[in-house]
């Protein structure tokens, strides 16, 4: 009998083969106050984690999400056509996304880099990525939060009041050629701190708070404002 086959990105499909726990057209889940040792994955499923849980492996999922409750611990994330969402004070290593927003709650930290390349990323009130926060095509907002870098192509960035970023903030040129399209929208508020460079490949319309702290500005002109 002719058996049929999933075909998935090289990296996804190692990082499942790897697992210590694969699921195909079902969901996983670890229940609250819950201690998992080893990898969940699942193709076509869910993976949701329980407040005050911890899983000491990575968790992945092809066509589905991944949902952290609060105060628990995992390792790197990684979500093919899903989003992910952390609740308030969660910690992860590492997330990567595809085709699907990231949220982060109150407090929740990332100890390495956030990216994902169609969909928005969200930091909540004292929420904190070490490493790198980037987007294809998505928005970033910081909401009270810190990042070690942000970076993008087109859905612009929006650091609200108390933001801060410790290195470079990159409005990169799109990938498909020829000129950008309109402006995009890049806005620090009030009492944000971007250590830079802040490095501009592509027309932005820069609006800074007077308040805010910034570095050296590459190819864009600020608006400041003061309300």
């Amino acid at each position: 009998m002719k058996r049929s086959r999933i075909l998935l990105p090289y990296p996804v499909l190692a990082t499942l083969l790897l697992s210590g726990c694969l699921s195909v057209n079902q969901s996983l889940t670890v229940a609250d106050g819950a201690n998992h040792s080893g990898n969940l994955s699942s193709v076509n499923g869910t993976i949701q984690v329980g407040r005050n849980a911890t899983v000491d492996g990575d968790l992945s999922t092809v066509n589905g999400s991944v949902t952290v409750g609060d105060q628990s611990e995992v390792g790197d994330i990684e979500t093919v056509n899903g989003r992910v969402e952390l609740g308030n004070g969660v910690t992860a290593s590492n997330i990567g996304a595809v085709n699907g927003r990231i949220v982060l709650g109150v407090g929740s930290r990332v100890n390495g880099s956030v990216e994902t390349v169609n969909g928005e990323v969200t930091v909540g009130p004292e929420g904190s990525v070490s490493g790198r926060v980037s987007t294809v095509n998505g928005k970033i907002v910081l909401s009270g939060a810190s990042a070690g870098s942000l970076d993008n192509y087109a859905g612009g960035m929006l650091l609200e009041a108390g933001s801060q970023v410790h290195g470079e903030l990159h409005i990169k040129r799109p990938r498909r050629g020829g000129e950008p399209d309109e402006p995009v929208l890049v806005e620090i508020h009030a009492g944000c701190e971007v250590a830079g460079p802040l490095r501009f490949d592509r027309p932005v319309t820069l609006r800074i708070h007077q308040s805010a702290t910034v570095g050296n500005i590459i190819g864009a002109e600020p608006e400041y404002f003061s309300e």
